[in-house]
């Protein structure tokens, strides 16, 4: 007697499943979706071990398969993790494969292709380090095996395309999102603020993100923006959330700077929506953002929010209406932002109500949730 087929699944491949923008998405994504529709119609296989997340989405009832190549990678064994997709995308005859981060939609989207998977769609959040020739020409290949490939901005959209060659027929932006249920300044109190004896008086600003050197975040430029700003007279201060191997080198920049005593650094967190609810306002130092999900997400807290006027985030941002944009890099410019904010609490309060109007418009996960679905209806023919 035949076994019974495996139940049809989506199919959400990701290269690893510690935290960070790229998984933060996927689980926003995936709850606001398993809210409407079993869980056990989604599976998330990571090439490179557990993290984070995992637990995260086994919580959501989610099956979660962290299988492990980093052997056969360091082997360079590349086509192993393909063909071991493969087997599994035959067994569970998945109706779409999403492929998040570069390993994934360069192997994943492959081996999905090869399964005649109905859809196949590839995330690019924007490894902007990945731009050697042998990734370019991958990724030029690699939108052949996908129907569609996502960007989270307009920005990062001109960026695959002139990088990685790929053809905007093959590109959709669509905008991180934010869960509007879990980021609500209502649901939380500033009893975190109480807990760093911070002063009331303080205008106390965040930053969040990797600090390591893969992915610089120049976490650097808002510590000397708050020196500038302090210089000024405006009592600032700056959280810092994040961990790497950047973080000796920047509280040697703040102890340099005679403002330790204003940074504080504490490292990987997530409990984001509680650390925001205790700050003032949002602060980013990268030269060019993708997108930053943890700009809207501070937005949605009802934070003004200052960021460079360069790369994805820029387009989250109405200079003056929801915070302010600054020339890229220029933490003196950044540091007079941030004076502005101490000064006038009631702009900062209007800004922030209008930064929590706009992503209610334009950010949250249940109008990308839509959006998506229109991308994850099948296609016609196996090669896209």
């Amino acid at each position: 007697m035949n076994a019974e087929p495996t139940a049809t699944v989506n199919i959400h491949v990701i290269d690893e499943l510690k935290v960070g923008g790229a998984q933060t998405h996927l689980v926003t994504v995936l709850r606001e979706i398993v809210r409407c529709e079993s869980p056990s119609r989604h599976l998330v296989v990571s090439l490179f071990g557990g993290g984070g997340i995992e637990d995260d989405l086994r919580q959501l009832g989610i099956e979660v398969q962290a299988l492990d190549f980093r052997d056969a990678f360091q082997r360079r064994r590349f086509l192993e993790p393909s063909r071991s997709l493969l087997r599994i995308f035959r067994e569970r005859r998945p109706q779409l494969v999403t492929a998040h981060l570069t390993w994934s939609r360069l192997l994943g989207l492959y081996a999905a292709w090869r399964a005649g998977v109905p859809v196949r769609l590839g995330f690019e959040q924007g490894d902007l380090y990945l731009s050697s020739l042998k990734f370019r020409a991958a990724n030029f290949a690699g939108q052949f095996f996908a129907h569609r490939m996502i960007v989270c901005s307009r920005a990062l959209g001109d960026w695959v395309h002139k990088t990685h060659r790929i053809r905007w027929k093959k590109l959709a932006v669509l905008h991180n999102c934010v869960d509007l249920q879990l980021f609500n300044p209502e649901r939380h109190q500033r009893r975190q603020r109480e807990a760093w004896a911070i002063p009331p008086e303080r205008t106390l600003f965040c930053a969040a993100g990797t600090l390591g050197r893969g992915v610089n975040k120049r976490v650097d430029v808002c510590i000397k923006a708050v020196a500038r700003a302090r210089m000024q007279g405006a009592d600032v201060g700056l959280v810092i959330c994040g961990d790497g191997e950047q973080r000796s080198g920047l509280e040697a920049l703040a102890r340099q700077l005679g403002i330790s005593d204003y940074v504080l650094f504490l490292g990987m967190r997530r409990d984001l929506p509680a650390i925001l609810s205790a700050c003032d306002a949002f602060c980013h130092g990268a030269p060019f953002e993708p997108f930053g999900i943890v700009c809207i997400e501070a937005m949605a807290m009802e934070l003004p929010v200052v960021v460079p006027r360069t790369g994805g985030i820029a387009e989250a941002v109405e200079d003056g209406i929801t915070g302010y944009l600054y020339p890229p890099l220029d933490d003196a410019a950044l540091g007079a932002a941030m004076s502005t904010l101490h000064k006038d609490p009631g702009k900062r309060r209007e800004m922030g109500r209008a930064g929590r109007r706009r992503v209610e418009r334009e950010f949250s996960v249940a109008e990308y949730v839509n959006k998506f679905r229109e991308l994850a209806k099948p296609q016609r023919g196996k090669h896209g």
